[in-house]
């Protein structure tokens, strides 16, 4: 996993879990945690954001690798420390929680990702808020995205490229079908596992149809 912009992760189904402090919000699917602090620093860039939080704690879950950053925020490989398994942890940059249009992006993010549950679509496992850090968790993806693999061994094979784009027209049919449009489909969203699966992450244009 090498560019944080387009990280989810990689983990099967686990048991319903409801440890202290979480709590379901009315209008997702996904877990919400908080806690109710602030930050006591906003960082001026994800760089920045990525070095700060490695190897801090955020709820359940230690950052323990800053792998990258996009747009919305820092990813990190991280560590479930309740369920013992490795996550992304997917942090909004600086302290944009002041910027209700950010937060409702991301937020959007979270609540669409937890409507979908297919094998070509990273999953979410959960979305909150520690220190005053906005998050959302999802399942780590051993990859590398279509844009830097292009870029390091050139171009796909025609074999390859119709195998990667029957996958991900599965998953967006899957979203479809639960009344989810992506919006942002590009080489940096579509993660290519060892085994040749791909996999659409990032959900942050995503919005649900009405």
């Amino acid at each position: 996993m090498e560019n944080a912009e387009e990280t989810s992760a990689s983990a099967g189904h686990q048991p319903d879990r409801n440890p202290a402090g979480v709590r379901r919000s009315e209008d997702a699917e996904a877990t919400v945690l908080s806690d109710g602090e602030t930050p006591v620093h906003t960082p001026k860039s994800v760089n920045e954001l990525g070095k700060l939080l490695e190897g801090s704690q955020l709820g359940d879950y230690r950052l323990e690798k800053f792998i990258g950053g996009g747009g919305m925020g820092a990813v990190f490989k991280a560590l479930d420390t309740t369920l013992n398994r490795t996550v992304a942890v997917k942090v909004l940059a600086g302290h944009q929680s002041a910027d209700e249009e950010m937060l409702k992006r991301f937020r959007n993010e979270a609540q669409s990702a937890a409507r979908l549950n297919h094998e070509n679509i990273g999953l979410v496992h959960a979305v909150g808020s520690s220190n005053g850090w906005h998050f959302i968790v999802f399942e780590y993806i051993e990859g590398t995205n279509l844009r830097d693999l292009v870029r390091r061994r050139g171009p796909l094979t025609v074999a390859a490229v119709v195998d990667i784009s029957i996958q991900i027209a599965a998953a967006l049919d899957h979203a479809s079908h639960r009344d989810v449009t992506h919006r942002d489909i590009k080489p940096s969203n579509i993660l290519l596992t060892p085994e040749g699966r791909a996999k659409l992450v990032d959900m942050g244009l995503a919005r649900l149809q009405h």
